[in-house]
């Protein structure tokens, strides 16, 4: 191998599996599997909350750094677990994985800094012009348009470029009455303290971003919402997630799990990952009775963490955070998964995982979902905030089995043509190519 195909592409990234609190970091290493496959190697930088410091196979290898001085306090299980934000948001942190970054990408001669987490931003760009190498960055939230991102929830804007004042009197306020209505005074203090703090960093972020050489997101959908102002749109480029490497279940191995954590008999309906105000969460609770009356029987699953109570009856299973083993298994044995959405979803990993066990999906018209969800061809899609929608088209699916096999199917031929990897990987390799000549 020669030229700058021998030479690695560095991934720097304030999380990386098994540390993975969302969808995005399983992305990440799907992303860089498949670069590897096909002859590109990719480095991957960041923090150790427990795991071997090196580890290496398949291509990727990766560097964990530890925590300046706090190692014990930052130390995490696998999983979806979260260390605080301002850990990743702050001025040492940022000069600390600066160093790191730039000693990994100069001792492997990296061809391009790729930063795939907002905590990862700054310094991924500040090691990438160090070392005078291409620096590019995937968006797949609204992070780098506000540290909170409730404006979408409330806002009736199509782009979105939150200011200041915009963000204390609104987003700041939004997240006091919705998420800490019981806080006491000293904590309510302490979170008008922070989110002040936070938009410091968010500051360092944003002037990191328009330093970029190229961006990336993980869907259309998302990148219509970043005004040009704040993402250039010669600098854009979009790549779609990968589904899971992992093979289809049997249906005894669903049935089994489903024995297994307790879910009895009947039609299930699915719901995967955080459960809050963006996700929809509360919608999706309205729509329950509607359900309940027309399907008789039916079980609703939640599979994740999240601030928004579940109701205490029998037909809710809330599972909490899953681990592949015992996830991929309920999406086989699922009739129907739901992603009701209200804010603009960038392209919901759950959604690609659905199509990849076949299971047909009841989705939303935002962001990046009907690049993924075909609709009544490989789901349905509903408008947003509608709990009357949502529940006539998941009821529609659980009355149609066949149509649910069809739309399996076609879901599963969707992700062929449109989430291939050569596809993928070409679009990467089309971004760090397009940032290469703008360093040259």
């Amino acid at each position: 191998m020669t030229g700058d195909a021998a030479r690695p592409v560095l991934f720097a990234s304030e999380y990386y599996p098994p540390f993975a609190p969302g969808g995005a970091e399983w992305t990440n290493a799907e992303w860089a599997k498949a670069l590897a496959r096909r002859g590109q190697p990719v480095v991957v930088v960041t923090p150790n909350y427990g795991a071997p410091r090196r580890e290496r196979g398949a291509g990727v290898e990766v560097v964990r750094v530890p925590f300046p001085r706090v190692p014990v306090l930052l130390r995490r299980r696998s999983g979806q677990v979260e260390v605080p934000a301002l850990a990743h948001g702050n001025p040492l942190w940022n000069l600390y994985f600066t160093a790191c970054i730039a000693w990994v990408a100069y001792r492997r001669n990296a061809r391009a800094i790729h930063a795939q987490g907002k905590g990862a931003l700054v310094a991924a760009r500040r090691a990438a012009r160090l070392l005078g190498r291409p620096a590019l960055a995937t968006i797949r939230d609204l992070g780098l348009i506000c540290p909170l991102g409730f404006c979408t929830l409330f806002e009736p804007w199509e782009t979105f470029d939150c200011s200041f004042g915009q963000y204390t009197s609104k987003c700041a306020r939004f997240n006091l009455e919705h998420y800490h209505q019981e806080a006491g005074a000293a904590r309510r203090a302490w979170l008008w303290l922070s989110v002040r703090l936070a938009w410091l960093g968010h500051l360092a972020r944003r002037r990191a971003l328009g330093g970029l050489d190229a961006i990336v997101g993980v869907s259309r959908g998302i990148m219509a919402v970043y005004p040009t102002r704040v993402v250039r749109a010669d600098r854009r480029h979009v790549v779609h997630p990968l589904p899971p490497s992992a093979a289809v279940p049997s249906a005894e191995a669903a049935a089994h799990m489903r024995h297994e954590l307790g879910i009895g008999d009947g039609p299930l309906v699915l719901y995967v990952g955080k459960r809050s105000l963006g996700k929809g969460t509360p919608v999706f609770l309205d729509a329950l009775d509607r359900i309940r009356t027309a399907v008789p029987g039916v079980r609703f699953v939640f599979a994740g963490k999240g601030e928004t109570r579940l109701p205490e009856r029998e037909d809710v299973h809330a599972l909490g955070v899953l681990d592949h083993a015992r996830l991929f298994p309920l999406y086989r044995a699922a009739d129907v998964v739901v992603a009701p959405s209200v804010w603009p979803e960038p392209l919901s990993r759950v959604l690609v995982e659905a199509m990849h066990f076949g299971r047909p999906v009841v989705a939303t018209f935002t962001g990046g979902s009907p690049e993924a969800v075909e609709d009544g061809v490989t789901g349905l899609l509903v408008r947003k905030n509608d709990a009357g929608a949502l529940a006539e088209a998941i009821i529609a699916l659980l009355r149609d089995p066949a149509r649910r096999e069809r739309m399996g199917a076609a879901a599963r031929a969707r992700l062929a043509s449109v989430f291939s990897e050569d596809k993928i990987v070409a679009s990467l390799l089309d971004a760090y190519a397009a940032a290469a000549r703008r360093t040259s």
